[in-house]
Order: structure tokens, then C-alpha cells, then sequence
């Protein structure tokens, strides 16, 4: 998991599966204050994002380290099924290129519906920060999977 800065409070809050633990709901309260800032590629914020930068911004925010790219913040934390998903996780996508399983862009779970579909807060090219559900077309073709940073 991640290391954090200073020392944080344990949730003992989380009592199901599906709750939301306090430095969660404090990620994606965080990230939802940033919807509608513009996407620029590689940009870390705080005026504008790119995927990667978006969630290291708002997780540093909080005083936790995420690496620098989507394909480094894959490696990061414990790798969850998409079932197991909670608010706070990092999901990731394919890129442009869907021929290849190579990790292209990453997302903050917001959301997670109790048909099994979840919404997740991310940088998009087209939209700049935005919150979109798994069912879009073009992102649920290319999931290739989530890990767990906030435990």
C-alpha cells in the first residue's frame, strides 16, 4: 500500500466489504473538486492533468506517493478483482492502441453500483477531469484491471 507522509488515522469504520474508508472518501472528495479542469498531456496540475498526474495530484494532496506513470501506478498497491472494486481504487485502461494489454490510462474509482458497474473520476483527452461509467463503449472495452493503494 502506500506509504503515507504523516500518520493517518486507521478506519476501523470499514466493516463490509463495501464501505468506504475515510481516506477514500477524502480521495475522491478531493478529486470530484477538480472536475472540469482541462487535460493536457503530461501536465501534473494543478491547472491542468493528464491521467497519471491526476491521481498522483490528488492522492499527494493527501499526502501519499503514487508513482508517476499509469503503467508504474499498475505495479503499485494489491491487485483487485473487478468484483472486490471499492471507492478509492485505481482502475486501468488500454490506450489509444487496443491491440496491445499494455496500460494507457488510469482512473479513480468513485462509485461502485450494485449491478457490478462502477463510475470513476479520471483525465480525459476530450473532456479534461470528468466522471464516467464503466459501461461507456470505450472504456469498457478496454479495462484491464484495478489495484487497491488505500487499504
Amino acid at each position: 500500500y502506500l506509504q503515507s507522509k504523516k500518520p493517518s488515522s486507521s478506519s476501523s469504520s470499514n466493516s463490509g466489504s463495501t464501505s468506504v474508508s475515510s481516506s477514500a472518501s477524502s480521495v475522491i472528495a478531493y478529486a470530484k473538486t477538480l472536475l472540469g479542469k482541462p487535460y493536457v498531456w503530461g501536465a501534473p496540475g494543478p491547472n491542468s492533468f493528464d491521467c497519471s498526474g491526476f491521481t498522483c495530484y490528488v492522492f499527494k494532496k493527501l499526502s501519499m506517493t503514487l508513482n508517476a506513470s499509469s503503467a508504474s501506478q499498475y505495479r503499485q498497491g494489491k491487485s483487485v478483482t473487478r468484483d472486490e472494486l471499492k471507492p478509492g481504487d485505481l482502475v486501468f485502461f488500454k490506450g489509444r492502441n487496443t491491440t496491445t494489454s499494455r496500460v494507457g490510462h488510469v482512473g479513480l474509482v468513485s462509485e461502485v453500483l450494485p449491478n457490478g458497474s462502477f463510475k470513476f473520476i479520471h483525465a480525459s483527452c476530450s473532456k479534461g477531469i470528468c466522471e464516467e461509467s464503466i459501461n461507456s463503449t470505450y472504456y469498457s472495452k478496454r479495462y484491464i484491471g484495478a489495484r487497491r493503494v488505500i487499504d
